[in-house]
């Protein structure tokens, strides 16, 4: 992105090359894709509910959750936030926010492991064991400060007691301490459950619902499901940059 990008711009396809000519080269070889892919762009940020900030974070959610971690997405969405009007506070929120994410496949390996265990015999393994009381009281906290419980917790908290005491207190430290609104941060759970890369329906359902709680409108939803939708450019964006920036065509030429 151009140093001299300025809020205005962000709504353009342009702003998200690092190197300025890659548009124009796109331009004059391909006229009509790159317009074709400049209006899907464009049509995700014409939306005026959410602001050019929450759209920035949406989208940095997107690119650096555990499912879809793309580096030079990252800190292009790190800058233009920044460009948009976040703080450094806003983007660690974020950054801190969608980690538990990366949990969601427990919820699905715990139970086949516990499975395979009963089929081999391994009763004693297979036994869920009884909870502990330190971990009960961390379950009562997080339903304090997040609101809901989802019950796929239950066994990762018998099972894995101090991984899910770590995992309830990194999951609840931005509800306590974090720059975002709630509204704005079930936003961001929305996006990343909502993504083609991890596309999680419990989540999603649960985060809409809490977004609605937030007074959330079905349209500012909306809007971050066709933010979302902008994954979908990513290999356009950095596919072009590879075969047409300038810095490497030079580093070509000269053997380098």
């Amino acid at each position: 992105m151009d140093s001299g990008t300025k809020k205005e711009d962000l709504a353009r396809l342009d702003s998200a090359f690092n190197d300025s000519s890659v548009p124009h080269r796109l331009r004059e070889l391909t006229a009509t894709s790159f317009s074709a892919a400049t209006n899907f762009w464009e049509a995700a940020f014409k939306g005026v509910l959410l602001t050019p900030r929450m759209k920035e974070l949406i989208l940095l959610a997107l690119h650096a959750s555990a499912t879809s971690i793309n580096a030079d997405a990252i800190r292009r969405h790190v800058e233009r936030s920044r460009v948009a009007g976040a703080s450094e506070e806003d983007v660690l929120d974020v950054l801190l926010s969608i980690v538990g994410l990366a949990n969601h496949a427990l919820y699905s390996a715990v139970p086949i492991l516990m499975k395979e265990l009963d089929e081999a015999g391994r009763e004693e393994e297979a036994k869920m064991p009884a909870p502990r009381a330190d971990v009960e009281a961390v379950k009562e906290d997080f339903i304090k400060t997040r609101g809901f419980w989802n019950e796929n917790r239950d066994a990762l908290a018998r099972l894995m007691p101090d991984y899910f005491r770590a995992l309830s207190e990194l999951s609840a430290e931005p509800w306590k301490n974090g720059a975002l609104t709630p509204k704005e941060r079930e936003f961001v759970y929305i996006a990343i459950d909502c993504s083609v890369t991890h596309m999680y329906g419990p989540g999603l359902a649960l985060h809409i619902r809490n977004a609605l709680k937030q007074d959330a409108t079905r349209d500012e939803i909306l809007e971050v499901f066709q933010l979302a939708s902008l994954m979908g450019l990513e290999g356009y964006v950095l596919g072009a940059e590879a075969l047409l920036n300038k810095d490497r065509s030079r580093r070509t030429r000269s053997g380098g």
